[in-house]
């Protein structure tokens, strides 16, 4: 049972590092994003007078049905990621108390994969027999594909069917030809899983260090998730990334997610040993409480500059479990935080409004949802304005001409086509117990570099690990 609690912590945290390879250039800089006609309130004219029909499987003359795979209840983690679930129906509210999409009612199913494989493969051939596309999947455990990519559309041809994903922990989902990611992790397609892989990875939150403390020399130590091969894979280019960028290596071990606070006392004694002055944990939430609460114990907590995290490291409970000792940390988003609060961008208010239990999970399922909706709607475009051209195949040509999405501005603009994310961050830090934006400070706007264009290099991940 520890290995398994280990290899859920270690793919929880795949939910977050693609915000740490994010690639791909930015049409705006440091500046509010927005643009994007609201997929909410836009109401096709031909709705009026069209003659709707059931183009799809899912697809009824009143409703589009989709589905949320996601791992909910299970022994381990019980309500693992419920807050994809949640997301996704809040969505499906918006959306039907604003119009409708295609001129149809949403419906949204629920379908726990429950931490399994097979339960997982289930949920997906159960959705290719009623929905027209998945939305927000979160399935740690979803490793064949084979039926996504071979579902049969209402013609009886094999097309597939649509995955527009919050998580993709395996190479063969992230390079699915019917799988889109709503943070894309940037690394090339088609790949093994084994072997050399290019990735692109911005530099923002690293260029923000480096010009914070320009005369002093980064150096520090890495926690990597080892319970896993795919946590593995996805850290070491984070990490060589960085040393590419001027944070140099002092000390790299492989940590599972099993281990206590006294298993960070290597780690910690190390930063002793090396003067490191930054430190990253590649595992959740949970790694860093760990490390930053053994790194009190032994005196170093403020002999660090920066105590780095991206996205895995927004939950509530890092401050909760981590009280004072986690103080400085930290975290960087590929979002909108739920921080600025409502008023400051009508998507993360409207997301505010309709989740009422709002968290990361969820958020970045509604995004997914809305990478759905923007693609159903360019179908209906694309098609004379025709609602009733939503067929798979339809929104699956629509979804690889999405290059610059941003859900009305709650994401940087993004190249979902190309499964590229943004070089655009929010970089937030703990403040006397609190999650506060350091970067840029204005609530609403992103730091986009300059849009730098993102580092592109190669290299075999497994190999480069040594812990």
């Amino acid at each position: 049972m520890r290995f398994r609690i280990g290899v859920i912590a270690m793919a929880i945290s795949l939910v977050f590092i693609s915000a740490c390879s994010s690639s791909g250039k930015s049409s705006s800089s440091d500046q509010g994003l927005g643009g994007e006609t609201s997929t909410t309130t836009a109401t096709n004219a031909a709705c009026k007078n069209a003659q709707l029909t059931s183009p799809e499987v899912g697809v009824t003359p009143t409703t589009i049905t989709v589905t949320v795979v996601a791992d909910v209840q299970n022994a381990f983690r019980p309500g693992l990621f419920k807050g994809s679930w949640d997301g996704v129906k809040a969505w499906g509210n918006y959306i039907n108390a604003n119009g409708g999409l295609a001129c149809r009612k949403v419906v949204v199913k629920e379908a726990d994969s429950q931490l399994s494989g097979p339960e997982a493969k289930a949920a997906v051939a159960t959705a290719c027999g009623d929905s027209l596309a998945l939305t927000g999947t979160t399935a740690l455990f979803l490793a064949d594909v084979s039926g996504m990519n071979s579902c049969k559309d209402k013609t009886g041809k094999a097309t597939g069917l649509p995955d527009f994903a919050e998580l993709q922990t395996e190479p063969v989902q992230q390079c699915s030809p019917v799988s889109f990611a709503a943070l894309p992790n940037s690394a090339s397609c088609p790949y093994s899983g084994t072997g050399p892989r290019t990735y692109s990875v911005g530099y923002t939150q690293y260029d923000y260090y480096l010009k914070k403390y320009p005369n002093t020399p980064l150096h520090g130590v890495f926690a990597i998730p080892k319970d896993v091969n795919s946590t593995i894979v996805a850290t070491m280019p984070i990490i060589r990334a960085e040393n590419k960028m001027g944070i140099k290596s002092d000390f790299e071990l492989g940590m599972s997610g099993t281990a206590t606070q006294p298993g960070y006392t290597p780690l910690v004694q190390q930063i002793k040993t090396h003067n490191s002055n930054y430190a990253r944990n590649g595992l959740d939430y949970k790694g860093t409480v760990l490390e930053r609460k053994e790194a009190a114990a032994q005196g170093v907590n403020d002999k660090v500059l920066v105590w780095d995290c991206s996205l895995q490291c927004y939950d509530k409970r890092l401050i909760g479990e981590g009280g004072a000792a986690v103080d400085k940390q930290y975290v960087w988003l590929s979002f909108l935080p739920m921080e600025d609060g409502k008023g400051v961008n009508p998507e993360l208010t409207a997301f505010l409004t309709y989740d009422k239990n709002p968290d990361g999970f969820g958020m970045q399922a509604w995004v997914a949802a809305e990478v759905f909706a923007r693609a159903v709607n360019d179908a209906i475009k694309a098609n004379g304005n025709n609602p009733n051209a939503i067929t798979r195949a339809d929104i699956l040509a629509a979804t690889k001409n999405i290059h610059d999405f941003t859900a009305n501005g709650l994401v940087p603009p993004t190249d979902i086509g190309n499964r590229k994310g943004s070089v655009c961050l929010v970089g937030m830090q703990v403040q006397n117990g609190k999650l506060v934006r350091v970067d840029p400070t204005t609530p609403g706007q992103f730091d986009c570099d300059g849009n730098k264009p993102p580092l592109v290099f190669t290299i075999d991940p497994k190999a480069e690990y040594k812990g």
